[in-house]
């Protein structure tokens, strides 16, 4: 794909399932910005995302999603992955720039108020499980 990659934040909305299965992103207004030629761990990405979407010292990242491709019988979907750590982080960055065919990572940041702990300032991960 080469190196560069092409990141979609989604932030300001929600993670639901459309008709067929799929988890879509929503969100009024996602900012798209170039991935940085460098990697990032998980601390890095949270930053990188409260800088472009411009929450830094107002919002904290709570958690990240991924939407990915995964054909079943010939049948496209977008799953969800949660990244919890570093190497997830490095897997999708990796993925993108030496095998997808899709050129756009999806990404969806649940944000909370900065020095808040609860997930009550986040409509979005009602009723979601962990994946």
């Amino acid at each position: 794909m080469g190196d560069r990659i092409l990141v979609s934040i989604h932030y300001a909305g929600q993670i639901r399932k459309d008709q067929a299965g799929n988890n879509v992103f929503s969100c009024p207004e996602p900012t798209f910005v170039c991935w940085p030629n460098e990697e990032m761990g998980l601390q890095q990405l949270k930053y990188f995302i409260l800088r472009f979407i411009g929450q830094e010292h107002i919002k904290r990242v709570r958690k990240i999603y991924y939407r990915y491709p995964h054909e079943v019988d010939g049948i496209l979907y977008f799953k969800r992955f949660h990244l919890r750590d570093d190497a997830d982080v490095a897997l999708i960055r990796d993925w993108h720039l030496n095998i997808a065919v899709i050129p756009l990572l999806e990404l969806y940041a649940l944000l909370i108020e900065e020095g808040n702990n609860s997930e009550a300032d986040s409509q979005s991960s009602e009723g979601w499980q962990e994946t």
